[in-house]
């Protein structure tokens, strides 16, 4: 399957990976290792520890959790002509309170 992020999901991404590169000196790559094992899962089709977010328009809102960093990746599927692709919405911290708004 084919992953794709959004620009707000690359923006979010690159933030992220910036702030645990300066901030986490013991593991300054995790993040971005950790989000490279996420989506080579996705791929796959090997989340099955997804958890239904949201049903927005009549298509589901899937998150994931990256264990290791606390961070949920958001996500929906899309097909065409057979296809399916994984669209990937928004990366958010998991403990940071407030929830995300995805569409």
């Amino acid at each position: 399957m084919r992953v794709r992020f959004t620009p707000e999901a690359h923006l979010a991404v690159r933030a992220k990976r910036t702030w645990w590169e300066q901030h986490r000196e013991k593991a300054p790559r995790l993040f971005i290792e950790e989000l490279a094992e996420l989506v080579a899962k996705l791929r796959d089709g090997a989340d099955e520890e997804r958890q239904q977010y949201a049903a927005r328009g009549g298509r589901v809102i899937w998150r994931i959790l990256m264990p290791k960093t606390r961070h949920h990746v958001y996500y929906r599927l899309n097909s065409a002509a057979g296809d399916v692709e994984i669209e990937i919405l928004l990366v958010w911290n998991a403990v940071a309170g407030a929830a995300p708004d995805v569409d």
